[in-house]
């Protein structure tokens, strides 16, 4: 079987007859020098002499040979573009036929890109030997021109000498405006597009034979570049709006269009984003061009959107593995390349990431070597289990965040200039800077806040009603600020507000607890599951089938047994976050167990995205029983909803193995008749081992930001070695029975 191509080298040719037999025997030997399969592509763009003819011949005694043949002269660029087509090499190197870039140097250039497993290597032409005439001094003027014009530290912004993976490659060539000399600008396309680029100092030898296009003085040329500098500096300044998910998505066909916006609406959109550097922090305008791509993108075919996704997970993965020390680290000892992340399935051979991982590695063995501080925001969270965690958001992600939850308040019937409600606390844990741009945002947004902490029987009534004043058709917050609401107003016959949507989060969302807030405000209900250090993962939409994943941020894995959970099974959420390049978060377990669910087809929103069932509470808030059982939050949820006359609220705690307490606020039939036949209900589920006793308490108080637990563990189990220890469990119980 013949050996997948490794490294293409694709060389334009044009009346290159004196250099093509020494091209290929040299290139060919770097491919046996290295060890690598490889192949040379020799674009012959429609040569005069007997370039076309001596290619053929070497065709025909090495295979390692593929001409391509132009039937009209395209240039440089085409034949790039022409050798990219046919290239089949993971790698692909570019180079010029005259030989004035060594072909030797294609093997440094290698080591470079396979050793530090950045985007591209690229040459740097070295002074050594090199004839400092008037093109030297030309070449020198507009690399200086091209760093001061686009922000860049390049020492050799013109060399075409350059090796990328494939797919990398195509992408940076893949220009919107039509160039006279498009080559000029592959540095530039390469860093406006983020990705990394490591320089290497190569010889660059004089012509021996053919002839330079350049006389000593081109001036012509030195004029088609000033007028393509013109276009470059549209498609690549500073602010161009354009992002690799617009290029992604402007030729793809869509299962739908986005719906078009009122007038007023459209208004209070661009308000909003003119006055972006005032009402918020990190983030910037490139907002706007994200929301835009975004509302296309939900729309795109699952093909498609697997095709971003992969090419976003290989760009992270090169990047981890290249820049930041644990990644490389973890995954040497794996024996893992970025080079073997060909699929997204192939995303199951890189380690997991733990919490106690990241707290060991912080801060710089998880930072990127090239991170930039002043693009980092902190995030920090005391966790379900109360043990602090600390992680980092790089700017890029916190854009697309903010882009991705407009995005799912339009999902949930929101549209920019519609009133909103936020149960939430606004300003806590903020600067006073960061609280006026807080406040200011709010008011654009037509939002209020009602300070979910501060929910008590004394000051409901005037929070009702001030919501019901502001009459919005949003209102998001905590499940169980709502679950408390719907009760409350129930019981005490309270009208409530009538929104459009109600957007919960932050708790999970059992069947009845919905049934009861759409019952009582008279909306649909669409749940969102995130988390502090990713904000939105997935939120409902129309066709409430399911959390649909913002796909183009975040891998999800939902496993169990360490392998990915069969539908219908609930396994533990593991998270890849594909834009936080300043400090890669990759397979990460952020402690949360769902359902996993047949996404194989379309929502009924007609949306083709991964989507994740039923989401069962905290991995941490498994209640395992001495039997070999374990117990999720919603199981609890399911059972005390039976009683809801006898246990107004609870907390379950498991603080011993073979020990529950739980905390119970007394309903209005409550005896200790009753509590028993909750408590004798319970050891049916956990086996008579398990010591259960009640405590009675006054209420079971939100925390600080509005949260309330149900569950708590404190033996800080693993739910992978939790699910396969039962499983050997049930292996041998089943054998015993055979």
């Amino acid at each position: 079987m013949t050996s997948p191509i490794t490294l293409s080298v694709i060389a334009p040719c044009y009346n290159e007859e004196d250099n093509i037999n020494a091209l290929v025997q040299r290139v060919l030997a770097v491919f046996d020098k290295i060890g690598v399969a490889g192949e040379l592509i020799a674009v012959n763009d429609c040569s005069t002499d007997e370039t076309g003819p001596l290619l053929d011949k070497a065709a025909e005694q090495d295979a390692r040979v593929r001409p391509q043949h132009h039937t009209v002269n395209g240039g440089i660029f085409k034949g790039w573009h022409t050798g990219l087509e046919a290239a089949q090499g993971h790698y692909v190197c570019l180079i010029d036929s005259d030989l004035q870039n060594p072909p030797e140097e294609i093997e440094r250039l290698y080591r470079k890109i396979e050793a530090d497993s950045v985007d591209i290597a690229q040459a740097v032409r070295s002074s050594i030997g090199r004839l400092k005439d008037n093109r030297w001094f030309l070449s020198r003027g507009l690399n200086t021109t091209l760093n001061l014009c686009f922000g860049m530290k390049a020492q050799d912004n013109k060399s075409g000498f350059l090796i990328a993976p494939r797919d990398v490659l195509k992408d940076v060539l893949d220009y919107k405006y039509i160039y006279r000399y498009p080559h000029t600008f592959v540095r530039v396309s390469a860093e406006h597009k983020s990705y990394t680029v490591r320089e290497v100092e190569t010889l660059f030898m004089d012509r021996v034979g053919g002839q330079s296009f350049l006389g000593n003085f081109p001036w012509r040329v030195i004029g088609a570049v000033s007028i393509d500098m013109i276009k470059a500096f549209k498609e690549f300044g500073f602010f161009t709006k354009e992002n690799d998910l617009s290029r992604f998505v402007k030729d793809k066909e869509l299962l739908a269009q986005p719906e078009k916006s009122s007038p007023f609406s459209r208004f209070v959109r661009e308000l909003y984003f003119l006055t972006f550097p005032l009402h918020t922090w990190m983030i910037s305008r490139r907002v706007r061009a994200l929301y835009f791509a975004l509302r296309k993108s939900q729309y795109l075919k699952r093909e498609d959107l697997d095709a971003y996704r992969l090419m976003k997970l290989q760009r992270i993965v090169r990047h981890a593995y290249g820049q930041v020390p644990y990644y490389r680290r973890r995954m040497q000892e794996m024996g893992v390349r970025p080079s073997d992340i060909q699929s997204l399935e192939d995303i199951a051979k890189l380690p997991l990431l733990s919490k106690d991982d990241v707290r060991q590695n912080l801060h710089f063995d998880m930072f990127a070597d090239n991170h930039q501080k002043r693009e980092m925001l902190r995030v920090s969270t005391s966790g379900s289990t109360g043990a602090p965690f600390v992680i980092y958001a790089d700017k890029k992600q916190l854009e697309l965040r903010a882009a991705t939850t407009l995005r799912a308040m339009e999902w949930a019937g929101w549209s920019f200039g519609d009133r909103q409600a936020r149960l939430w606390h606004q300003t806590i844990g903020m600067t006073w800077q960061q609280a006026f741009k807080e406040k200011l945002n709010t008011l654009l947004m037509r939002r209020i806040f009602i300070p979910a902490y501060e929910l008590r029987d004394q000051n409901i009534r005037n929070f009702v009603e001030r919501i019901r004043k502001h009459n919005p058709v949003l209102v998001d917050g905590y499940a169980e600020s709502f679950n408390f609401l719907a009760q409350f107003g129930k019981e005490n016959k309270i009208e409530g507000f009538k929104p459009k949507a109600i957007m919960t989060s932050a708790q999970i969302m059992p069947p009845q607890t919905r049934a009861i807030i759409e019952k009582q405000f008279g909306a649909q209900v669409f749940d969102k599951y995130g988390s502090r250090e990713f904000s939105g993962i997935a939120y409902e939409d129309s066709g409430h089938d399911g959390h649909v994943v913002c796909a183009e941020s975040y891998i999800v894995e939902i496993l169990k047994d360490g392998v990915p959970a069969k539908p219908g099974e609930v396994g533990e959420i593991v998270v890849t976050d594909l834009n936080n390049a300043h400090m890669p978060v990759l397979r990460y377990r952020i402690g949360d167990l769902a359902e996993k669910i047949d996404d194989s087809g379309r929502s009924a929103s007609g949306r083709d995205f991964p989507r994740i069932g039923r989401i069962e509470g905290r991995t941490q808030a498994i209640v395992v029983c001495p039997n070999g059982t374990w117990l999720p939050g919603t199981f609890f949820a399911h059972y005390f909803k039976d009683f809801d006359q006898v246990v107004a609220q609870y907390q379950v705690v498991q603080d011993a193995p073979e020990r529950l307490v739980i905390k119970v606020v007394p309903g209005l039939n409550y005896s200790e008749k009753m509590i028993k036949t909750v408590v004798d209900g319970l050891k049916e589920f956990t086996g008579p081992l398990m010591e259960i006793t009640e405590e009675l308490v006054d209420e079971i108080p939100l925390g600080r930001t509005g949260k309330r637990t149900g569950v708590v563990s404190t033996l800080g189990r693993d739910f992978q070695s939790i699910t396969e220890r039962i499983r050997k469990m049930d292996s041998k119980q089943q054998a015993e029975e055979k």
